[in-house]
């Protein structure tokens, strides 16, 4: 409600800058990455307040295929992700834009469930209010 109203052509902008870098992790179409979900048809699923919240507070609930986990690694080392796939010789773990650690299986002590997103928080404190509210009309308009 404190958001003055959204322009989806600068939330375009928005979306592909250095300052946001959404572009990095979610695809739109065929052009972004692939660590987060594809924003391609979000507004027709999600609400402005659904979009405010996932953008405000990323790690209040996730998309499904998208739940952070965290690897426990024998030598005591912790990577945290998002799980790209495992089977019986490796795990491999989404741990950045365009960083996926495979670890070998034999070095894996556990697997669970994570409680931090891999889209970092606090975005709203790199942009200004108008910028967020064009972001979010930009991406209800994904359809």
């Amino acid at each position: 409600a404190e958001l003055p109203p959204g322009d989806a052509r600068r939330g375009h902008a928005v979306f592909n800058s250095a300052k946001t870098a959404c572009a990095a992790c979610h695809k739109i179409g065929y052009v972004g990455g692939d660590a987060g979900p594809d924003l391609s048809r979000i507004g027709q699923i999600r609400s402005r307040q659904d979009l405010i919240e996932a953008i405000v507070a990323p790690s209040v609930s996730f998309v499904r295929s998208y739940e952070p986990v965290v690897a426990v690694l024998h030598t005591g080392k912790l990577v945290s992700g998002v799980l790209k796939f495992e089977n019986e010789s490796e795990v491999a773990i989404q741990t950045g834009p365009s960083v996926v650690e495979r670890i070998p299986r034999r070095d894996v002590e556990s697997v669970a469930p994570g409680a931090v997103s891999l889209m970092p928080a606090g975005l709203e404190k790199q942009v200004s209010p108008q910028e967020l509210a064009d972001l979010v009309a930009f991406l209800l308009e994904r359809k």
